[in-house]
């Protein structure tokens, strides 16, 4: 009988959906987790604390953090002078998982920062949502983890514009200026942007917008008016509502909820 993987630290809450168990484990500071591996593949969303991760490398991994970990992947961590809080997304069965998806899970590991849906996982994880909607979360968290690490027969012009987008997000970035910068035609830019990322231009720019966002709030102690202004939102009002909108809480109760 297959078992679940065993997380080190003090583990908070665990939730087991139909697919996937999600657990929160806290890590006192200047601990030490000897090398380890993990029977099932899954993720890391890092929430707070530096802790460097050592394996065939070392790595520091910095709070809004994600990563993606294969099976019996080993590797020791030690935390550094803060706490440290981490969510995990393990998968029970990888192989179901792949086949029913049709997906093949990545070879190799990789981190990237929290998207989205990982943020709202954890306001649903505090709201007691019922599992078959952790489920569903679980797999958006997943697939967009996945999806949007692959930049594989992308138009050139259409990642210059997503590296654009990351890069200047304090700017205002208009239509009008993609049309002119890039020398294309705006029916255009709307049609193929969203064929080949998935996103309408202006859903990609506010998702860029909030993960950014999301980023200042767990790494920062910066204001819910600066976070808003640095990430290019009109006011600290346009800020509120939309990160509510998008991640089911305010910023200052989303920033809240992952500093415990």
């Amino acid at each position: 009988m297959s078992t679940q993987n065993k997380y080190h630290g003090a583990l908070t809450k665990t939730v087991s959906t139909e697919s996937f168990v999600i657990s929160i484990t806290h890590h006192k500071e200047d601990s030490w987790i000897p090398f380890h591996a993990h029977e099932k593949p899954y993720l890391c969303f890092s929430i707070a604390g530096y802790y460097e991760e050592k394996s065939l490398t070392a790595k520091i991994i910095k709070p809004g953090t994600v990563l993606y970990r294969n099976a019996n992947y080993e590797h020791e961590n030690q935390f550094g002078s803060a706490s440290g809080i981490c969510l995990n997304i393990e998968i029970k069965d990888a192989e179901r998982f792949m086949l029913q998806n049709q997906f093949q899970l990545p070879e190799l590991e990789f981190q990237r920062k929290a998207t989205i849906n990982i943020s709202k996982l954890i306001v649903s994880l505090s709201q007691g949502l019922t599992n078959d909607i952790l489920d569903i979360q679980c797999y958006e968290s997943l697939f967009t983890h996945f999806i949007e690490q692959n930049d594989k027969g992308k138009l050139k012009w259409v990642t210059q514009v997503m590296e654009y987008i990351n890069d200047n997000l304090d700017k205002n970035i208009s239509l009008d200026f993609i049309c002119n910068e890039f020398q294309l035609h705006p029916n255009y830019i709307i049609r193929k942007f969203r064929e080949v990322t998935g996103y309408k231009l202006s859903e990609y720019l506010m998702k860029i917008r909030l993960e950014h966002s999301i980023q200042d709030l767990i790494q920062t102690n910066n204001s819910a008016g600066i976070i808003a202004l640095d990430n290019g939102f009109y006011d600290q009002s346009h800020f509120n509502r939309s990160f509510k909108k998008n991640i089911g809480k305010s910023p200052m109760q989303f920033k809240r909820l992952i500093r415990g």
